[in-house]
């Protein structure tokens, strides 16, 4: 890795948190509701890690490249603090379906779509 990957991933990190910021205003969730925009960008986030992961194995992405768009892009769209802190105050508030329905639903999604985003790119899964 040198300065400029450094760089462009701070950047690129920058504007994956201004979508993620953006899609909570886009898609706001009230204090007893499901928390879509974080589950989406998470599915997203995920989908994209995965292609990119299949495309640095195939050599059809460079892999400063691909760090720039994993670790900066995808690192800043997805959050797995928010998701947290979201799962925590569903329980808190005595939300049990909708909290259940985030941790559960926000990992098989989040792994579904790694895997639908590596087989889009190429990657074998076996």
């Amino acid at each position: 890795m040198n300065f400029i990957s450094l760089f462009l991933a701070i950047i690129a990190g920058g504007v994956g948190a201004g979508l993620r910021y953006a899609s909570t205003s886009i898609l706001p969730t009230k204090k007893d509701g499901f928390p879509l925009a974080i589950f989406a960008v998470n599915a997203v986030g995920s989908l994209l890690v995965g292609l990119l992961t299949a495309l640095m194995a195939n050599a059809l992405l460079a892999p400063e490249v691909g760090f720039v768009l994993i670790a900066g892009f995808c690192g800043g769209l997805t959050t797995m603090s928010t998701f947290a802190v979201e799962s925590i105050e569903r329980l808190r508030a005595g939300h049990w379906m909708q909290a259940g329905l985030n941790i559960v639903g926000s990992t098989a999604v989040g792994l579904l779509a790694v895997g639908a985003g590596y087989l889009l790119g190429g990657g074998p899964l076996g």
